[in-house]
């Protein structure tokens, strides 16, 4: 069992540091707004995940893996939404720095932030797939279901937030070498393009 555990540790930090969208939304709303208001960011992401490990213990998982169309239903939602966001990168408009502060107070939205961090991980067929395909591989029928499930759950969540936290305040540390324009200006191409391409990877990807 402390082996199966030790798995389990393993595989929910390699799922959650390997770089994907809610790393990449991370860094890129802790670069924009600050390392403790990304904090409201991982909190969707964290209640996200919360909602998947639920349908996986009530049996809604095995549902959705037997409907292709649901599946992909939310798949393509998640996708589009992806790009959505890439696109929304593009057209963030470059300030000076003296200006900069202003717009974010006027663009820190909680709310959105929140949201954004849910949709990604509500919509993520990696996670998705974790939580409906392989949590409950980390189940003994034999033992109580309930604390196993708390167990699992709590591990998972907290290895998320320390990693991502982890992230954003490392970008955050960063920060100051991506004050000129022209820095602005290219971390927002690639984080466009980021989102853009784990959407269309992931909408061709079985």
């Amino acid at each position: 069992m402390i082996n199966d555990y030790l798995t389990y540790i393993l595989l929910a930090i390699t799922i959650t540091a390997i770089p994907g969208p809610a790393v990449i939304l991370t860094i890129r709303n802790s670069l924009e707004y600050g390392y403790k208001t990304t904090i409201v960011n991982i909190f969707g992401n964290f209640f996200a995940m919360i909602i998947l490990a639920l349908i996986s213990a009530i049996g809604l998982g095995a549902i959705i893996l037997s409907s292709q169309t649901l599946f992909y239903i939310i798949k393509f939602l998640g996708c589009i939404y992806l790009v959505y966001l890439g696109i929304k990168a593009w057209q963030v408009p470059i300030v000076d720095e003296k200006n900069k502060s202003d717009l974010k107070k006027e663009n820190k939205n909680h709310y959105t932030i929140f949201k954004e961090g849910f949709i990604i991980g509500i919509s993520n067929p990696k996670a998705i797939a974790f939580f409906i395909a392989l949590f409950p591989q980390f189940i003994d029928p034999a033992r109580n279901f309930i604390t196993q499930f708390l167990s699992l759950i709590l591990t998972i969540e907290g290895i998320s937030f320390i990693i991502l936290f982890c992230y954003a305040l490392i970008a955050f540390r960063l920060s100051h070498y991506l004050r000129s324009k022209k820095a602005t200006l290219l971390f927002n191409k690639l984080t466009g393009g980021a989102f853009i391409g784990f959407g269309i990877t992931l909408l061709y990807k079985d």
